[in-house]
């Protein structure tokens, strides 16, 4: 049973369930309403011979104290020119009916139990005769019989009324319940097909219109990943085609004698050969933190003498590009939690980006400062600035804002993968901090971002 039930669809399980509760509903309603008017019938019956029942006992006592017997009554309510009809029984005291109000009844002899339902008469020479209510005795007059039997029909004809309303309401219903679903199961497939652009309609705003949202988000997220992921796939054959091209083309020229094989040529391919090197490290610690399998071995780590190391490295290049390097650290700087290993590449690439992007004569600033729990470390540039619709997507893979920065023409754009930010991104948010840029055309950019403080991770 249970693995029929699994095989059946959902539009038949809901209209199998649908139909037992209407069939249910409609039996029970039978059977309950049946019963009630049969109790209220009966009631009804009581309450409305009781009176009756004694000033007829009375009536009979009172003869046959001055007849005694009953002979002359019953001859006056078996004349069939009086049209009598007393819903009641006369019983001799031995239990036999003498006088019924339906002839069938004749002779018929009564239990205890349905004697005792009657009213006693205790006549003057001590023997006890009975009158039982009509409606006690097992055979019921033929009105009566036909009364409940229009009721029965009523009831069974309102039950199938009833049970026919609920399949056209249950037909109904399965097609308003069931219509989303069969939408969402297509949509589903023509995206596991890869129609990544199918949508389903958002046609209410109950739970159904909710999971169509959700389910439009989803696609949504699917698209543009698939797109992110055509992009970087084209940006990482276009990175490695260019060196890989130099490489080959230098090489058949050493091959074929039309480049001597000096000293500077040897230097140049060792150059490319670095630079695909760094391009593949890159790549592959993105696919780390993409994974979430991005190695951080977070330390007690005092970020001040960390900061001055590296300015005290890369003051030398700052100085040949014509730039002033200063650092500004909050004198109370607490120890964050932290890879050393892991914030000197953060720091490194945001210094390498804005000493490639910074003209001669400006200046980068590296600061620190505690707030609450965190500390924010920020690396400052005077250079021209990002603009605003390149400002959104500095952190994304291989993206470069050409247009929008002011490049030293003397810092050579060689060894740009356009990989630096989006690993100082990764980098960050594996420690559990964030990441930001603020910029503005002209006024420089600051990329700004925070690490826990050790105390407060412990």
């Amino acid at each position: 049973m249970s693995r029929l039930r699994h095989r059946l669809s959902l539009q038949t399980r809901l209209f199998l369930m649908i139909l037992a509760i209407v069939v249910l509903a409609a039996i029970a309603g039978n059977i309950f309403i049946n019963r009630s008017v049969g109790e209220a019938f009966s009631t009804f019956t009581v309450r409305s011979l009781t009176r009756q029942d004694r000033a007829f006992a009375v009536a009979l006592i009172a003869y046959h104290r001055r007849d005694g017997n009953f002979d002359g009554v019953l001859q006056l309510l078996e004349r069939e020119d009086i049209p009598l009809e007393i819903p009641l029984l006369l019983v001799d005291p031995e239990g036999e009916v003498v006088f019924p109000s339906d002839w069938d009844n004749l002779g018929h002899r009564l239990t205890q139990d349905e004697i005792g339902q009657g009213e006693r008469l205790l006549l003057p020479d001590g023997a006890e005769w009975t009158l039982v209510p009509y409606q006690y005795h097992p055979e019921r007059a033929a009105a009566e019989r036909i009364f409940f039997q229009r009721i029965r029909r009523s009831l069974w004809l309102a039950g199938l009324a009833a049970a026919l309303a609920g399949l056209i309401i249950s037909l109904i219903l399965r097609r308003q319940v069931t219509r989303p679903l069969l939408q969402l199961d297509a949509a589903a497939q023509r995206i596991a097909e890869g129609n990544l652009s199918e949508r389903v309609p958002i046609e209410t705003s109950d739970e159904f219109g909710h999971v169509a949202a959700s389910f439009n988000e989803m696609a949504e997220s699917l698209e543009a990943s698939e797109q992110a992921k055509r992009r970087m796939i084209a940006d990482i054959a276009h990175e490695l085609r260019t060196p890989i091209t130099v490489v080959r083309s230098a090489l058949e020229g050493l091959r074929d004698g039309l480049i001597d094989p000096s000293q500077e040529a040897f230097s140049s391919l060792h150059n490319r050969i670095l630079l695909l090197g760094r391009l593949v490290a890159d790549l592959h610690q993105l696919a780390l933190a993409d994974s979430g399998r991005l190695s951080i071995q977070a330390m007690p780590l005092d970020l001040r003498q960390t900061i001055e190391g590296i300015v005290e490295t890369i003051g030398v290049q700052a100085e040949d590009s014509g730039l002033r390097l200063e650092a500004s650290l909050d004198p109370d700087l607490p120890p964050i939690a932290a890879d050393r290993h892991r914030v000197e590449q953060v720091l490194l690439n945001l210094l390498a980006n804005a000493i490639r992007h910074t003209p001669s004569g400006g200046e980068i600033r590296i600061g620190a400062i505690a707030s609450g729990n965190l500390v924010e470390i920020n690396v400052c540039d005077t250079g021209s600035g990002i603009d605003p619709s390149d400002a959104a997507h500095i952190f994304d893979r291989f993206y470069r804002a050409d247009t929008s920065r002011t490049l030293d023409p003397n810092a050579p754009e060689a060894g740009s993968s356009g990989l630096g930010l989006p690993i100082a991104k990764a980098l960050v948010e594996a420690h559990g901090g964030s990441i930001w840029a603020d910029t503005a055309p002209g006024k420089g950019t600051c990329i700004r971002f925070t690490l826990p403080i050790a105390e407060a991770t412990a």
